[in-house]
């Protein structure tokens, strides 16, 4: 039972700690400061947990374990892992820093966020459609993650905007 938990983390670790963001969301909100701003709250949580330490986890597989993350998304290894590796930390660290950052830098990390996700989400559609690529990697949680987390980042980021004029 417990094996097969860890597995189930590791293997959707942005869902995982999405999961930890809405809870500490709800912690905050409920309990700790009932006045706290929802976008605030989300921004800061969905930045923090899933897009900066789901960076940071992302660029350890790809770099250090990169036979098998390319199997986990159907593909074959090869040196572009290495990139890939070097693109979820660098916007694994930006988006640590955005956590409690101003609203330009936050809107800095929805921006490059929002490219990086949605284009690697098309690519994923097209591989799923052509390749019949249904990989945990490819059509799983990894995928839907990066669909969802920058929508709750935009809807965020427009609220903040908003309540800041």
């Amino acid at each position: 039972m417990l094996v097969s938990g860890i597995t189930w983390i590791l293997s959707n670790f942005t869902l995982a700690l999405f999961i930890l963001a809405l809870t500490l969301v709800f912690l905050q909100k409920m309990v700790l400061d009932k006045n706290v701003r929802l976008s605030e709250s989300l921004y800061s949580w969905v930045t923090l947990l899933p897009l900066g330490i789901g960076g940071l986890y992302g660029f350890v597989m790809h770099a250090f374990f990169p036979d098998f993350t390319a199997a986990t998304i159907g593909w074959q290894n090869s040196p572009f892992q290495y990139e890939v590796a070097m693109a979820n930390l660098g916007f694994g660290l930006v988006a640590l820093l955005a956590f409690q950052a101003s609203y330009g830098f936050r809107l800095a990390n929805v921006i490059g966020i929002t490219c990086w996700f949605w284009g690697d989400a098309v690519g994923h559609i097209y591989q799923m459609i052509t390749q019949h690529n249904f990989t945990i990697g490819n059509a799983g949680s990894w995928f839907w993650m990066g669909v969802i987390c920058p929508f709750v980042l935009i809807t965020c980021i427009l609220r903040l905007r908003n309540s800041t004029r």
